[in-house]
């Protein structure tokens, strides 16, 4: 006896959602009718849309452009105007037949509304348009070819460059002569991240200062070589030329400690005679009895060489 009454208000609420779900259909159904109908009408408005230039001869450089978007008063659907507004607002202009003097290209509008109908969807028809004429400055394109700084690399801790390798090692940039004045060359955008430890092979793209600037590469391939450096000490004896025969040369001291670096495996390899240190006979400071010390000959595998000492005193006896 007590379950009727639930059964009859549940069904009573089924009926009362089915009814507003009805409604909404309706209301949704009628709302889409009207949409079509309303933007399938032609209306006629103004309409403004940017200006993109093209057919500009390559040697030249647009620089500032008279007006940036052309007032079209168009006539065409709703939809079509929905389109206009909210994806595709540009309309290109051909600078094909344009006149150019004095930097300056002059182009009358109404030579491509041919061209400017074709770009327009469907049926749309072009009335009328502002302004009737543009004008472009432009700058003669130059070249200029500049090279490429490596970057600055975060190596570990007892890690040095052997080599690196740039490809390209230099790059062609085109573009308005008084940017170009100034540059000089190009960097690249290395982010220093860990500590290198081994060889990287690394395609690093090119930094642009300036937009108006163009790079026949927007990227290098950057090879670096790294090993294991260490140092080591060497006594190397100091050598005289050009001393004459007949006297004897003292010198103090007549050795100096010479420290270079290298990698690990090349450290094993180098030997004492590899280097030589000394001076000219001819160079020596007689009055002072001082001579300055030279390096004459080291390995290529060396680097970092320093030596003390940088001067020595000499006696000379007949």
């Amino acid at each position: 006896m007590q379950e009727e009454p639930y059964l009859n208000s549940l069904q009573k609420a089924l009926i009362y959602k089915g009814r507003i779900k009805m409604f909404i259909s309706f209301i949704l159904i009628s709302f889409i009718i009207w949409f079509f109908k309303k933007f399938s009408k032609d209306y006629q408005e103004e309409i403004k849309m940017k200006i993109e230039i093209i057919d500009v001869p390559k040697s030249y450089i647009i620089s500032s452009i008279s007006d940036s978007r052309l007032n079209l008063n168009l006539k065409a659907t709703g939809f079509q105007f929905l389109y206009y507004y909210f994806l595709d607002n540009t309309i290109k202009i051909s600078f094909q037949k344009a006149a150019y003097s004095n930097n300056i290209g002059f182009l009358e509008i109404a030579s491509q509304f041919n061209k400017l109908q074709d770009q327009l969807l469907g049926d749309t028809q072009i009335l009328s348009f502002f302004p009737s004429e543009i004008k472009i400055s432009y700058q003669p394109e130059f070249s200029k070819t500049v090279p490429v700084v490596i970057p600055k690399f975060n190596l570990d801790v007892g890690y040095s460059i052997t080599r690196v390798k740039l490809n390209p090692d230099s790059i062609m940039v085109t573009g308005p002569e008084n940017l170009l004045g100034n540059f000089n060359h190009v960097d690249l955008n290395y982010k220093n991240e860990l500590p290198i430890k081994s060889n990287v092979i690394q395609k690093i793209p090119v930094i642009k200062k300036e937009k108006k600037l163009n790079y026949n590469y927007t990227e290098v391939n950057v090879e670096l070589f790294v090993d294991l450096f260490s140092e080591k000490n060497l006594t190397i004896p100091i050598s005289v030329s050009n001393f004459p025969e007949d006297m004897v040369l003292k010198l103090f001291p007549s050795e100096v400690e010479l420290v270079f670096s290298s990698t690990i495996s090349n450290l094993k390899m180098i030997k004492p005679s590899d280097f030589k240190v000394g001076f000219n006979y001819d160079s020596i400071d007689k009055g002072n009895k001082t001579a300055e010390i030279k390096l004459l000959n080291v390995p290529t595998t060396a680097e970092n060489i320093r030596f003390n000492p940088k001067n020595v005193f000499f006696l000379i006896r007949n």
